[in-house]
């Protein structure tokens, strides 16, 4: 009978001492809402790639002259391109804006572009219109047998 208690304290020890360890359960955490932006931060992103380490002339030949500009720090130029516009929102005109700064370096080249502005006007405003997709038609073997119902590809009297 004495080796029963000592046993049961132990086990009522070891058992409260796993349930001190146990983690409370907690529930999962929610995803993040999808961002409306990304496309358009990455469109804009990717156009403007195409600028860095070129001559500022490129930007000017796309969007016209600058319409700030001011020397930087290092030698280089601050170029700004703005842009204004009016977005609808619930049948109400809503005022946008837009401004592409380029650092020029001294050699005259892009070192980097930033944008400030609603970046869904930025993308309206500085990235072309991407070309529509077209789909080539399939593959096929001009001198295999044309499959039951199908029309020749080459016409029967030739070209």
């Amino acid at each position: 009978m004495s080796l029963k208690i000592p046993a049961l304290f132990a086990l009522a020890a070891l058992g409260l001492g796993a349930a001190g360890c146990a983690k409370p359960v907690r529930p999962a955490p929610q995803a993040p809402a999808p961002d409306p932006t990304a496309t358009a931060r990455a469109a804009f992103g990717d156009h403007m790639e195409r600028y860095y380490t070129k001559p500022k002339a490129d930007l000017v030949r796309d969007y016209g002259p600058p319409t700030t500009e001011r020397p930087a720090s290092d030698g280089g130029t601050i170029a700004v391109w703005s842009r204004d516009g009016e977005a609808m929102v619930e049948g109400k005109p809503i005022p946008q804006d837009c401004d592409v700064t380029a650092f020029i370096d001294t050699t005259g080249k892009v070192a980097g572009i930033v944008a400030g502005g609603n970046i869904l006007f930025c993308a309206r405003s500085f990235v072309p219109p991407a070309p529509p997709q077209v789909t080539p038609p399939a593959a096929f073997d001009l001198y295999a047998p044309p499959r039951a119902g199908e029309a020749p590809a080459v016409p029967a009297g030739g070209f």
